[in-house]
């Protein structure tokens, strides 16, 4: 019936009725596709009521995206029928499965024993969950999209208009533009919180997974809740919830798999190994950086192995079974990819700009200095003191041994970070050394638990890839940070329960006669209070990076440069400047000037000064700027720092201000045009054509580039072809891309 009615709503009711054809959209592709098969597949084995919900979602996301991507290898453009009949089919399949499996009772059982947490912990996961949705929900649509969310937006244009390279041209997968596109095509007319939609709802799904995940590893709820904490407040996770780009998709999948891989190895499921397969697989086709998850499903399915040696045999079995499925789904992508005669160019990007041409590197420090960025300066020393915590605990246990060599190689890796020039002998850069020898020793050490090494390795491997064999890592650091939030709460119970410890008679009394109870009553009660303040600091600052409008935010970054004993340089040491990082509000009333364009009262080529050409072109529906430096109009843009200082030689060269155009009720964008007549600007106040403009944004609106033969695979070389395809006279072109 919900499939049914999904369908109606989509191809009947009334376009302007977002309210009724979102929900239809993310029914069918979030809700549907996973709620049909699960039945058939047991749930999973789980009769956990929060697990229930993640695999709904999680499974349908899975599902829907591998769905989209095979759709859009098929011949033909991607358009919205058979992007509509794949998805229907999807959850059809599983429905007729379902039917045929019904009088098994083994499912009606598992359908009547639903399992809830308890009331105290329900409350608590829920009122994470609704702080986490503060942050990555509020204002979703109000910033204009990024210049990356512009490419992966363009990609769904030019798969629309039936180029059968589309899924190829970006230096990544197509996932993280198909899920958007389904979005798009299913409710008709686009806004920016309907592109940005699957990555808020992965992001936000990533907190029940982690929950689930921490309860099964440690057994208690609270460890649970403290990873599910840790997870909300961080501040790639919220960066990357408000932008269309996949890494939210790869952490959350990445997670999922944990998910099935720890269940297969603690509960003997051998069949979990194809859904680590297949969770596996469709997050390589998003990202190469899923590589880096590998090794750690490796380690699991080894360790697996070696303990189970009279089941081997049928363990091999399955494994083999994964793997055909594994390198199945990832072939369907990678074959052609790598074959393509252009490849060249993409590993050109990733060998000058990413991987860089050294064998080796010492990146260690931009992983703080990128968790500043995103999370504020409280965040990674917080996550790196209980880590340290947590590995005292465990190297205590070869007593003196242990300490020295947890002395040593802490004492190696704070000199990498403090000197990192003395770690360069001749040409390589052996910094890794401390780090790879402490991962090693956690792996050895015989008492720690298999779920310790396990997250230790999750963190370790994806670190170790990015911060040493890397040249520039970037913000991709952010997908070892699930295993360290689950890390930082294993610490963080245990040093709760090692606080509350009673006392010893034997020992001294602590200050004031306090005996050792008292005291860690003393310490518990301050780490509280430390770590909310500290959880509020980190969500005000994300309020200002990520939440706020633009023009508050240029407040705040006037007021951090201007005075340096203000209070956000005191509470933050800085503010990074705008733009600066993804997600920062940004917002300069492009929709008015491509629905004034769109009808007509705009017309002639156009450049802009300011800003990403990329912006203009998409909010224009895909009109190339002017290739001349003498085009009918000029548009500028005003930044925290002023209007740009190019504003007075338009003027010069005959250029009138013809409109002005307000973002929060204050001047964003100048309009000039050539041989105007003087008079007053007309004042436009971009919130007035919002709407209008969402309901122009239908996919065939924005024509986009004309099928081509043998199409670049580079971003640089996607964005250049936009920009110039209407040059008549080559000669006379200007310099568009960077």
């Amino acid at each position: 019936m919900a499939l049914l009615l999904s369908n109606a709503i989509i191809l009947f009711s009334n376009p302007d009725w977002i309210w009724l054809r979102m929900p239809a959209a993310l029914a069918l592709t979030f809700v549907l596709p996973g709620w049909a098969w699960l039945p058939t597949l047991k749930w999973m084995q789980t009769r956990q009521a929060i697990e229930r919900i993640v695999l709904i979602v999680g499974f349908s996301s899975l599902l829907s995206a591998l769905t989209l991507f095979i759709t859009v290898l098929l011949p033909g453009p991607f358009t919205e029928t058979p992007l509509l009949i794949s998805l229907t089919l999807t959850a059809l399949t599983g429905l007729i499965s379902q039917s045929i499996h019904t009088h098994q009772s083994k499912i009606q059982n598992l359908k009547s024993k639903i399992e809830w947490p308890s009331r105290t912990t329900l409350l608590i996961l829920l009122a994470i969950l609704a702080v986490a949705a503060s942050t990555r929900l509020f204002r979703l649509g109000y910033a204009e999209f990024h210049e990356d969310a512009l490419e992966n937006m363009r990609l769904i244009v030019r798969a629309y208009k039936g180029e059968e390279y589309a899924p190829f041209l970006d230096s990544k997968g197509p996932i993280h533009w198909l899920l958007p596109a389904a979005l798009w095509y299913l409710n008709g007319w686009l806004t920016e919180g309907i592109a940005r939609a699957p990555f808020a709802i992965t992001s936000l799904l990533l907190i029940p997974t982690i929950y689930a995940l921490g309860r099964r590893m440690s057994g208690r709820d609270s460890v649970g809740l403290l990873a599910a904490g840790f997870v909300s407040v961080n501040g790639f996770f919220v960066a990357y919830a408000r932008h269309v780009e996949n890494q939210s998709l790869i952490v959350f999948w990445g997670a999922l798999a944990m998910w099935f891989a720890y269940r297969y190895y603690k509960e003997n499921i051998n069949s979990f190994l194809l859904w680590v397969a297949l969770t596996l697989a469709v997050g390589l086709i998003a990202h190469p950086d899923v590589l880096l998850y590998l090794p750690v499903f490796a380690y699991i399915i080894w360790i697996k192995m070696q303990r189970n040696g009279s089941t081997r045999q049928q363990q091999w079995l399955w494994l083999l079974g994964a793997g055909v499925l594994f390198a199945g789904l990832v072939s369907l992508f990678y074959v052609p990819y790598l074959t393509d005669p252009n490849i060249g160019s993409v590993q050109q990007y990733f060998a000058n700009d990413r991987i860089g041409q050294s064998l080796l590197y010492n990146r260690v420090h931009n992983l703080f200095d990128q968790d500043k960025l995103y999370s504020a300066r409280y965040h990674a020393p917080v996550l790196a003191l209980l880590l340290t915590w947590l590995l005292i605990r465990n190297f205590a246990q070869w007593k003196w041994r242990g300490w020295t060599i947890l002395s040593v190689l802490g004492l190696a890796i704070i000199s990498s970070v403090a000197f990192p020039d003395a770690w360069i002998i001749g040409s390589a850069n052996v910094a890794f050394i401390p780090y790879a020898l402490l991962t090693l020793m956690v792996i050895l050490l015989p008492q720690t638990t298999f779920e310790t090494k396990t997250l230790f390795l999750w963190l370790a491997v994806p670190l170790g890839g990015l911060l040493f064999l890397a040249k520039d890592a970037a913000d991709h650091i952010q997908i070892a940070y699930t295993a360290w939030a689950l890390l930082s709460a294993f610490a963080l119970a245990d040093l709760w329960a090692w606080l509350s410890l009673p006392g010893d008679p034997a020992r001294p009394p602590y200050l004031f006669g306090s005996t050792l109870p008292r005291l860690g009553v003393i310490l518990k009660s301050l780490m509280v209070v430390l770590l909310t303040l500290i959880a509020g600091l980190i969500l005000y600052y994300q309020y200002l990076d990520f939440l706020s409008p633009v023009t508050a935010y240029w407040q705040v970054k006037i007021e951090s440069a201007a005075n340096p004993n203000s209070i956000y340089n005191l509470l933050y040491g800085s503010i990074p400047r705008p733009r600066k990082i993804f997600s920062n509000p940004r917002l300069s009333g492009w929709k008015a000037v491509g629905y004034l364009w769109a009808s007509g009262d705009l017309s002639g080529d156009f450049r802009s000064v300011n800003d990403s050409f990329a912006a203009p072109i998409w909010y224009t529906f895909q009109t190339p700027r002017s290739c001349y430096t003498d085009p009918q109009h000029y548009w500028l843009r005003r930044d925290w720092k002023g209007w740009p200082k190019e504003e007075p030689e338009i003027i010069e060269q005959g250029y009138t201000l013809t409109r002005v155009v307000l973002v929060d009720r204050q001047p964003k964008l100048h309009l000039y045009e050539k041989n105007a007549p003087p008079g007053q600007p007309e004042i436009i106040d971009m919130e007035e054509y919002r709407h209008a403009f969402d309901r122009l944004a239908t996919p065939a609106r924005l024509p986009g580039l004309k099928p081509s033969t043998s199409p670049p695979l580079s971003i640089l070389a996607i964005s250049c072809s936009y920009a110039a395809t209407t040059c008549p006279q080559p000669a006379k072109r200007a310099s568009y891309c960077p």
